[in-house]
């Protein structure tokens, strides 16, 4: 019993010993550095805070990215809708219905697209009649 409680007292303290983790796996030292367990939890809290740090400035760098974004987009749009505004004032009202489904971006994407010009016509009077009775009326015959 006594070889048994020795064996298990050896595994315990390996168990405590362990390689470091952190050491770079190219960089071979000519003598291995051992480790207690709680040398090695301390190194890897460290790494950890370390990593989180740089997680934290690297979301803060995004969110003040992202929010630049937004402002140029937001801008970007409110210059649109002033510039659909000018360009629907003429349009027929079926057309203004369809393009209030699309964003003011797409809306003068459309609008100015030379393809989707819708042109006014008027459509001239009717000529007058060639063969024409003047003034008088048409009889009719009943029959």
């Amino acid at each position: 019993m006594t070889e048994e409680n020795e064996s298990k007292e050896q595994t315990e303290q390996q168990a405590d010993v362990k390689e470091n983790p952190l050491q770079d796996a190219g960089n071979e030292a000519p003598e291995k550095i051992t480790l207690t367990q709680k040398e090695l939890n301390s190194q890897l809290a460290d790494a950890r805070r370390k990593a989180e740090a740089k997680l934290k400035t690297i979301e803060d760098e995004y969110k003040e990215y992202r929010s630049g974004i937004e402002r140029r987009e937001q801008a970007a749009n409110d210059a649109a809708t002033e510039k659909v505004e000018a360009l629907r004032k003429d349009l027929p009202e079926a057309v203004t219905k369809l393009l209030d489904k699309l964003t003011a971006v797409e809306q003068l994407e459309w609008l100015t697209d030379p393809e989707n010009v819708i042109t006014k016509k008027e459509i001239p009077p009717l000529p007058a009649a060639a063969g024409g009775h003047g003034n008088q009326r048409k009889s009719i015959n009943i029959v």
